[in-house]
């Protein structure tokens, strides 16, 4: 706020830092003064550190910049939740730069994780920002024992404990100083991890083992030798039973005991959501539940462990006399104002239960919550409901409840689910076809020939056409399966002495285009039949015959008469000269040859 010449700042924050320049006026000219406002505060980090990534023996360095006024900072820098000068190993491969800068030399693996920057003035809270330190390095084997124990008559693994970043990609297993062939063992399997899984161990399995793992960066090398020893896996003497049903807030045992070669020790474990009752495990391994609750029920499994191998034995525990349990695999099929809603039904604490369906729209969710949503009851018996009266287009959540007589359950997990929107109908695509062009007709002497242009316009394929004709009123159908190649066709049969019209019609689709234009012919001057001699030949063509065997008895009779005359003339000459040159009677013995 500007008040007779002052500048005042209500609720100074760090944003208001800065130079600000005060201008005063007047008709003898102006005066000007500068000012600079430093903000008191916590530091505020103006770089944060970011993610690295280095291999093992290089340097590592997370810089850290922060402002501040006053500006006597100090920085500390913490491994996960430990200050890195109180790390052991690392202490002394660390510095802290004035300006916050962390330097880690000869990183190792260990080194790897989140490190957290702390910059402090001693004014108010100190910020933080964080950074993870990746370091790869070969993959290389840790703690791998000694002995490695495989049980007898049950499967069993034999692992090569592992570390590597990146991942480890491939692991080289020996047997006896020899490379293994896992194929050559019947039941024996390599996993992802380098393990080997052995469905029943054998005497064959007896021998030394060593592996060696690689990455991508390669191998830090073999591993210590470990003895494979073949060894009874534990074994129960005494067996939970099937099931045990017990009344709410009773006190509950169940018995389970096993024996082995080292002796096993036993827990109890429930499957699923974890009891929040007390319950231990007495010396003996029985599972004892001082007072049962609603969170015991279920499935409990009571686990014997030793070196050589971990068994189960399960039983299932039903607690009566309580509130129903909540409903499971809520599912939901919605449409345009309704739903239908179905449900798996949870236990119903030995009491007969019943349902309800809960609901109401996504935004009335987030205002008031499950409670004050509508419900419906369910018909007794039923496990699923029709909701109806729904907004389309519009966002439901759903959820169901049960009750008896103790009371309720929780809610089912919710639901949420969209109703269909109103059917938006979409022109269907426009399909032409127009009618066939230029149809004519043609007489011939053996019946009409009629042809036609295919439709200008069509959307697809012509399929075929229809050719129709009439000698009245009515149209009638002389062909409907011309092929759509087609645009020729040849009527035959005609009366004589009628007036024909035709037209003809594309057909695509199962769609019929209106008709082309009417082509109209009379059969009164087709050409008539031609007239058969006895012989079967026709006159015109038996007159043609005797007409050209005369002309060629003439062509004969004439070139023969002229070909005498042309020999007298030549004898006549050939006696007037004496001795004719050899080549010219040659030439005269020549031409009278043929």
């Amino acid at each position: 706020q500007v008040s007779d010449g002052s500048l005042t700042v209500l609720s100074v924050s760090r944003e208001d830092r800065g130079a600000y320049t005060c201008r005063a006026y007047s008709i003898q000219g102006e005066a000007v003064h500068t000012t600079r406002l430093l903000v008191q505060g916590p530091p505020f980090i103006v770089s944060p550190p970011e993610n690295i990534t280095v291999n093992i023996s290089q340097d590592a360095l997370f810089t850290c910049q922060a402002e501040a006024y006053p500006g006597n900072l100090t920085y500390l820098w913490y491994w996960e939740e430990e200050n890195v000068y109180f790390k052991n190993d690392l202490k002394l491969r660390v510095r802290i730069l004035i300006d916050g800068t962390l330097i880690i030399f000869r990183v190792k693996p260990e080194d790897a994780g989140k490190y957290t920057c702390i910059p402090s003035n001693s004014l108010g809270r100190s910020p933080s920002a964080s950074a993870y330190l990746t370091v790869q390095y070969p993959a290389r084997v840790v703690n791998m024992p000694p002995v490695i124990y495989v049980p007898i008559g049950i499967h069993g693994y034999i692992r090569c404990p592992v570390e590597a970043e990146p991942p480890v990609t491939l692991v080289k297993w020996n047997k006896d100083g020899r490379p293994l062939r896992i194929e050559k063992y019947a039941g024996w399997n390599l996993l992802e991890d380098g393990s080997i899984r052995i469905e029943e161990a054998t005497e064959d399995a007896l021998g030394t083992y060593t592996c060696v793992p690689y990455n991508a960066l390669g191998t830090m090398g073999q591993s210590p030798p470990a003895r494979l020893v073949l060894k009874d896996p534990p074994y129960f003497t005494v067996l939970p039973g099937w099931e045990y049903r017990q009344e709410a807030g009773r006190e509950l045992l169940i018995p389970c005991a096993a024996a082995g070669d080292p002796f096993p020790i036993i827990a109890w474990r429930k499957v699923g959501k974890p009891s929040r009752s007390k319950h231990n495990t007495l010396p003996g391994g029985t599972l004892q539940i001082r007072s049962l609750g609603k969170d015991d029920h279920g499935e409990w499994e009571c686990v014997a462990t030793n070196i050589v191998a971990s068994i189960t034995a399960s039983t299932h525990l039903t607690v009566v006399g309580t509130s129903p349990h909540a409903p499971t695999s809520v599912h939901v099929v919605v449409a345009m104002t309704s739903a239908n809603v179905s449900w798996e039904p949870g236990y119903d604490g030995g009491y007969e239960q019943t349902f309800s369906v809960w609901y109401g729209p996504l935004m009335k969710r987030a205002q008031f919550g499950p409670h004050d949503w509508l419900s419906l009851p369910v018909p007794a018996g039923s496990s699923w409901l029709l909701v109806d009266t729904l907004e389309p287009e519009t966002a439901y959540q759903f959820s169901v409840l049960a009750q008896n007589k103790l009371g309720t359950s929780s809610f089912s997990e919710v639901v949420t689910v969209n109703t269909l929107a109103f059917p938006v109908t979409t022109p269907e695509p426009l399909v032409l076809v127009t009618p066939p062009r230029c149809l004519t007709a043609n007489r011939t002497q053996q019946g009409v020939l009629l042809s036609w242009l295919p439709p200008a316009n069509h959307s697809f394929p012509i399929d075929r056409y229809i050719m129709e004709f009439r000698v009245a009123e009515r149209w009638e159908i002389l062909d409907d399966g011309i092929p759509g190649t087609e645009n020729e066709f040849f009527a035959k049969d005609l009366s004589q002495d009628t007036w024909y019209e035709f037209r003809v019609l594309a057909v695509m689709q199962d769609l019929i285009s209106e008709p082309s234009n009417v082509a109209g012919v009379s059969s009164t001057d087709v050409f008539p039949p031609p007239d058969l001699t006895d012989e079967g030949l026709a006159r015109p063509v038996l007159a043609g015959i005797v007409a050209t065997i005369c002309f060629l008895a003439a062509a004969i009779l004439f070139s023969t008469l002229a070909a005498c005359f042309v020999n007298k003339q030549r004898k006549r000459k050939l006696k007037r000269k004496k001795d004719p040159p050899l080549s010219i009677t040659h030439c005269r013995k020549s031409l009278e040859s043929p």
